[in-house]
């Protein structure tokens, strides 16, 4: 993604801003919001048109600054426990303290807005929003006000909510905030994902489960600094999960190695359940169906591979008895909701698709993903099955319930999947997904970084310099590099993964 020169230029006028009134940016910088992001949450206003701004959580008021500059014509009403900022650095261990931290937050962004001239479209308010919940805990408390300000001041073109990020908290906030907003307009999250993002990932999650009409859209996973999300009743609104065709989405997710996904998921159930008949029930699922070697008269399986994630909320349960119509089991491919390139805007939860094949008769089993888990290892070269996306990493094995193969499935141990049980599956997966683009990224900067080393090695060595009169840093930085390399993972003082032929 290309940088918008407007909002890059407004978050450098607000960090400048700060520092005018005794704030640097290594202390403001802390929980500010990154270039990435502000991108990403300018660009998801001016999509929605939006005049009339909720903001939960202002903290020092850069986001809310931000939108000001950014839509010239936009008032920004932000709510926030406003406690000094010596509580706020204390609750979430902040490093630098340069700072009068004796000052309220709310004081320091309504300086700051003073500065940027925008104070008279900033409107802060200070309280809690749906929770008298704080990071501080019972150090501070405050008093929930966002129903107050809703009745006062709404319906609003949009909400920012950047707030308490626990999970109980987010969906409150989502519920109240939903409440309080104009038809179709958007709910913008910050930290939806990384490792700040599994409770704000979770609670979005059961959001979707109450209120189906919603659909979430979100950066890849590869892009590590970009974790603003849109949810929003306006499919325009989500345009990243827009119906890109699947076999686009399936290529992005094994960069090349799709082939062998219908391979080896015919292998998983092959070596788990008993010889089957096999049918395709959609247009991508014929592949995956003829990977398997059909038995005739064997227990019915059908596969659709595509059929849930293009299917609507309201044609859900439809769709799944017509699916389920005269068989035993069905293969669903499931990509968790929101991902560019990845999900659609039909992907939803895990633990609604659970449930809806649970009203159809159906038991679901997670004994196919687990299976590829071998085939698609994060590290090293020529890997089968390489994985970039949430792109199917979902999809369940769904048994009828009191037929021959669910017998079978109880004999196997299978582990009945719950709506509860989803849960958590698409909580691991997506932050998996997290986990293995920060790997990948890591890796690439050591080879990249060993490269570097090598070239410099090799233009000394060209110029025919004694070995012994390198300098100091090209030596040490070698020797770093190679201790990085003998490791799969070195982290701080925390070492992983230490390969079988290196030295310790």
């Amino acid at each position: 993604m290309l940088a918008d020169p407007v909002a890059t230029d407004a978050l450098r006028r607000v960090l400048d801003a700060f520092e005018s009134v005794g704030y640097p940016r290594d202390v403001v910088g802390q929980w500010a919001i990154p270039a990435m992001d502000a991108n990403d949450l300018i660009e998801a206003l001016h999509r929605a048109q939006s005049q009339k701004i909720l903001e939960v959580g202002t903290f020092v008021g850069t986001s809310a600054l931000l939108m000001l500059l950014c839509c010239p014509h936009a008032e920004v009403h932000s709510i926030d426990p406003n406690f000094p900022l010596s509580v706020e650095f204390d609750a979430m261990n902040c490093n630098h303290r340069a700072a009068d931290l004796a000052r309220k937050t709310q004081d320091i962004a309504a300086a700051a807005a003073e500065l940027l001239g925008v104070r008279d479209r900033l409107h802060l308010h200070e309280g809690g929003f749906s929770t008298d919940a704080t990071f501080a805990g019972r150090v501070a408390t405050t008093k929930s006000i966002g129903a107050e300000i809703i009745a006062r001041y709404g319906p609003f073109d949009a909400a920012f909510i950047d707030g308490l990020h626990f999970e109980q908290a987010v969906r409150s906030d989502l519920r109240l905030a939903a409440s309080g907003l104009r038809p179709s307009a958007p709910i913008i999250l910050h930290d939806c994902i990384g490792y700040w993002g599994s409770s704000v990932r979770r609670a979005i999650g059961r959001f979707l489960e109450e209120t189906p009409q919603y659909s979430l859209s979100h950066a890849p996973y590869a892009d590590l600094y970009r974790s603003v999300a849109t949810l929003s009743c306006d499919p325009n609104s989500c345009s990243r999960v827009a119906m890109r065709p699947f076999q686009e989405r399936l290529s992005k997710a094994c960069e090349g190695n799709e082939a062998r996904l219908p391979e080896l998921i015919a292998r998983a159930l092959s070596t788990q359940l008993p010889p089957l008949c096999v049918e395709s029930r959609d247009a991508e699922s014929g592949v995956f169906a003829a990977a398997f070697a059909s038995s005739a008269g064997a227990p019915r399986l059908v596969v659709a591979i595509d059929t849930l994630d293009q299917t609507s909320h309201d044609e859900l349960d439809r769709t799944i008895q017509r699916l389920a119509f005269n068989t035993d089991a069905i293969v669903l491919g499931l990509t968790p909701p929101g991902e560019e390139c990845a999900a659609s805007m039909h992907s939803r939860p895990l633990a609604s698709s659970v449930a809806g094949l649970d009203r159809a008769g159906f038991d679901s089993f997670d004994v196919i993903v687990p299976f590829l888990e071998p085939f698609t290892y994060a590290l090293g070269h020529g890997c089968v099955l390489p994985v970039r996306t949430s792109f199917l990493s979902t999809t369940m094995l769904a048994i009828r319930r009191g037929s021959a193969l669910a017998a079978v499935a109880a004999e196997n141990g299978f582990d009945r999947v719950s709506p509860t049980d989803a849960r958590r599956i698409d909580a691991t997966r997506t932050q998996r997904m997290h986990d293995l683009s920060s790997l990948a990224r890591f890796r690439a900067n050591c080879e990249s970084l060993s490269q570097s080393a090598a070239n410099a090695n090799a233009a000394a060595q060209s110029i025919a310099q004694p070995s012994d009169a390198r300098s100091a840093h090209t030596v040490s930085l070698e020797s770093r590099l190679q201790h990085m390399l003998d490791w799969r993972i070195h982290i701080g003082r925390h070492h992983f993964w230490r390969r079988r032929d290196a030295k310790i």
